[in-house]
């Protein structure tokens, strides 16, 4: 596999960074994912305009220009043989020691990474897939909801203790009974008819796919609110999805083993995905 490292495009196998990069000593870091379809990239400048605002809160340097990114995306894709792929853009504020504050202004590490999307992503947007609460919040649900720092044990923990228990995803539950995200989604869950999902006052990362859902489910005439959600609101809702770029919109029809929604993805889940899908078609166009 190749990847993108500091301006050379080099095997990952011989991709090497400092022994003392902040973001391995530190998790001084930051990362977006993004998706291709057919070898070209959809939403990256949303994505990289969310980077670049979590840059400024960590007082990091902005990634760059997004058209850039993407053509660089691109090429490192059709290199690696992949025309639908998930893309990562790892930042970092690179080699400059050990002490917690740097010593010294130096050069931010730049990662691009592509991985193919998994095998059964179809078959799990078709038939749904079985997610478990998870007995912990995201460990940096902190007041800055838009930032995705390089740090995230709590998502390792979470999807292995999901995976444990036979699901594909765990969504986090926070010390006051609140259900906010999954470790690497955001939830929605749909109430008499009406589309929830919590706010991002509630600590959530504020997803680019989870916006353009609320937008389409609007455009639907679909009423959708942002609010709190209980466990118990969750284990009654009559449809349950999570959205993310690399998987869209993804039906849960098992929720702790209990079947959501008859075990069958909702009529409501159903029209987003089409809608997801249709924009993204014509996104595809231009």
């Amino acid at each position: 596999m190749l990847v993108w490292l500091n301006g050379r495009v080099l095997e990952a196998r011989a991709a090497r960074v400092s022994a003392l990069d902040r973001g391995l000593l530190h998790g001084d870091g930051l990362y977006d994912t993004w998706r291709t379809y057919g070898g070209r990239c959809f939403a990256a400048d949303a994505h990289l305009r969310r980077l670049s605002a979590a840059a400024k809160r960590l007082e990091l340097p902005p990634p760059g220009d997004a058209r850039v990114w993407a053509a660089r995306a691109e090429r490192l894709a059709a290199r690696n043989g992949l025309d639908d792929a998930a893309v990562r853009l790892t930042v970092t504020r690179g080699a400059t020691g050990d002490a917690l504050l740097p010593q010294r202004r130096g050069r931010q590490t730049l990662l691009l990474t592509v991985r193919p999307l998994p095998g059964d992503l179809a078959r799990r947007q078709a038939h749904g897939i079985a997610c478990v609460l998870l007995p912990f919040p995201r460990d940096a649900a902190f007041p800055w909801g838009t930032i995705k720092l390089i740090g995230h044990a709590s998502a390792i923990v979470g999807r292995r203790h999901a995976l444990r228990r036979g699901a594909t995803e765990g969504l986090y539950v926070t010390g006051d009974g609140e259900v906010t995200e999954g470790t690497t989604s955001n939830f929605f869950a749909v109430e008499r008819g009406t589309l929830l999902t919590p706010p991002r006052e509630s600590g959530v990362l504020g997803g680019v796919t989870r916006d353009l859902v609320l937008r389409l489910a609007r455009r639907l005439g679909i009423r959708a609110r942002e609010e709190r959600l209980s466990v118990a609101r969750v284990r009654q809702a009559g449809e349950l999805f999570l959205t993310a770029s690399t998987i869209e919109v993804l039906p849960v029809v098992r929720l702790d083993g209990r079947r959501v929604a008859g075990g069958t993805p909702g009529p409501v889940t159903r029209r987003l995905q089409r809608a997801y899908a249709d924009h993204v078609r014509r996104a595809m166009r231009r």
